[in-house]
């Protein structure tokens, strides 16, 4: 049976650009996490008042939801091809069943080949992640980065960045952008998602012209039974993966520890490693006795 929170879609998609609020954002999000990514085609989908309200922690009246829904059917998406772009909306239609209070919707079909039969390079999150999320751009960011992830870094030039997550021009000068959009991502990432970042601007002179995100896993919300580049099941050390760890180089993230003839020798994302000689040792570093 098909998870209803697991979302998947084309890095395309994951990259178009469009204007939407956090709750809109949301609202899509659990549409299209009812589309099973074999499925050869779209079917009409559903999504309870009382479903919609627990995500948007917000009570709903039949004129916000009318509202609401001519809201979404203004705001196409930009979807980057490889001979240039496309623009189109989210749905065919949005219909309300005020006897079933529930809306029944059509995907458009234009995001066939971005959510249906997708064989490789897509992306796939759980949207416990994104619902805590308070700000737009931070769903966007977690989006884009989550695409990365397997990476562990994402560069983006600050007007390439601004123009994917669609900023006003009140965003535009930096200081405020990563303010209002950066601080509050970094903030909301750490606390309530699966992977989180760092961020280092690049500059050129003066001018801070690139940022270099630094993805990482978010250890104290990932699922035990969730794999991911640092959880390898049947290592009794694994909790520790991703923490972060003090050495004479600096503070470096754990990717792997190995028990040996001489101690543990602890693997660091940068290719580094360092022996800690006994247990007892290795544990207090991680706060654990």
């Amino acid at each position: 049976m098909k998870n209803r929170n697991i979302v998947k879609q084309d890095y395309h998609l994951v990259n178009a650009k469009y204007k939407l609020n956090t709750s809109e954002i949301k609202f899509i999000m659990t549409v299209l996490a009812q589309v099973d990514k074999d499925d050869v085609d779209f079917k009409e989908y559903e999504i309870k008042i009382s479903e919609l309200e627990a995500k948007l922690q917000s009570e709903q009246n039949e004129t916000r939801l009318k509202q609401f829904a001519k809201k979404i059917l203004s705001k196409p998406l930009e979807v980057p091809t490889n001979d240039g772009w496309v623009i189109f909306n989210w749905f065919e239609h949005i219909e309300y069943l005020r006897g079933h209070s529930k809306f029944k919707v059509s995907i458009s079909k234009k995001l066939k080949p971005y959510l249906l039969e997708l064989k490789e390079r897509f992306v796939k999150y759980n949207l416990k992640y994104i619902l805590p999320l308070t700000s737009n751009y931070s769903i966007r960011l977690y989006q884009l980065l989550k695409e990365y992830e397997t990476l562990t870094r994402r560069t983006f030039t600050v007007s390439e960045l601004q123009d994917l997550l669609q900023v006003p021009k009140s965003l535009i000068v930096y200081a405020d952008f990563k303010r209002k959009v950066l601080q509050v991502a970094e903030k909301e990432l750490i606390e309530n998602c699966d992977i989180f970042f760092e961020f280092e601007e690049i500059k050129d002179g003066r001018k801070i012209n690139e940022i270099l995100f630094r993805i990482k896993p978010n250890s104290k919300n990932i699922e035990k039974n969730q794999p991911t580049l640092f959880n390898i099941p049947d290592n009794p050390y694994a909790r520790f993966f991703g923490r972060t760890m003090s050495t004479k180089q600096g503070t470096k993230t754990v990717l792997n520890i190995v028990r040996t003839m001489s101690g543990f020798e602890v693997y660091y994302l940068d290719g580094t490693f360092s022996l800690v000689t006994s247990e007892p040792l290795l544990l207090s570093i991680f706060g654990e006795k």
